[in-house]
């Protein structure tokens, strides 16, 4: 853990939290759910074929939340597009073997967990509310050109309380780029590569906005290109 504020009294203390457990692990991302702050819950996936789905109900808040005592459980689906948190390591690490093998990129939203299996090409919606998920596969209904053919990497919200877009990283393929989806489940590609040319299987990662949202980043990741995006009319991404 981190803190960037350069006047913040834990800038120069980097602390390693409880998130990973007691061994570590190949660790991708994490979402937390900030609904309860004296309590908030993080969310952490891990690029294994049998990496479990991590949730941690931390005890404290602030930065002192990883690292004064929690509860973890993990990920397990179950039959009728159910699922569970369980105390068992093992039973996560099992439901991610069969359903979810190297978990990528997650987001958190008001009660929604989003997240993708890069191996499978598949995006993961639970709704954490009433137990239940659906999936689909990322590209699968398509609109106007391009293609979302490779593996989904990172993803990050946007206006997800009215257009529900999420924005996708994509590893490999001729011309990786970074896609959209919408809230009717539509995917659409906003910019690639040139099929074949230099970035032909590279990765798309680092996605943001700027404040102002006039502004989209991303970069290539193996030709260490960092891409600003701007629109024609100079209105903002939304």
């Amino acid at each position: 853990q981190i803190e960037p504020d350069p006047n913040k009294p834990n800038h120069n203390s980097p602390k390693e939290t409880l998130l990973g457990g007691p061994s570590g692990g190949e660790y991708e991302t994490v979402a937390v759910d900030n609904t309860n702050k004296s309590r908030p819950i993080f969310f952490t996936t891990e690029d294994q074929s049998n990496g479990e789905l991590r949730r941690f109900e931390a005890d404290g808040y602030g930065w002192d939340a990883l690292h004064v005592g929690g509860q973890t459980t993990y990920l397990q689906f179950l039959s009728g597009n159910r699922f569970q948190w369980t105390l068992n390591i093992e039973d996560g690490k099992s439901s991610a073997w069969n359903h979810y093998p190297n978990a990528e990129g997650i987001i958190y939203h008001n009660s929604t967990l989003y997240f993708v299996a890069k191996v499978t090409r598949t995006l993961f919606i639970l709704d954490l509310n009433d137990m239940t998920y659906t999936s689909e596969r990322t590209g699968s209904s398509w609109v106007g050109q391009g293609a979302f053919n490779s593996q989904p990497d990172q993803i990050i919200e946007s206006d997800l309380d009215k257009r529900k877009y999420i924005y996708f990283t994509e590893d490999g393929g001729n011309a990786p780029g970074v896609h959209v989806r919408d809230r009717e489940g539509n995917y659409y590609t906003m910019v690639r590569g040139v099929p074949g040319g230099r970035y032909s299987g590279d990765e798309t990662v680092g996605i943001a906005f700027s404040p102002d949202r006039r502004k989209f980043y991303f970069g290539f990741q193996d030709a260490g290109v960092l891409m600003e995006v701007t629109r024609n009319d100079g209105h903002a991404f939304n």
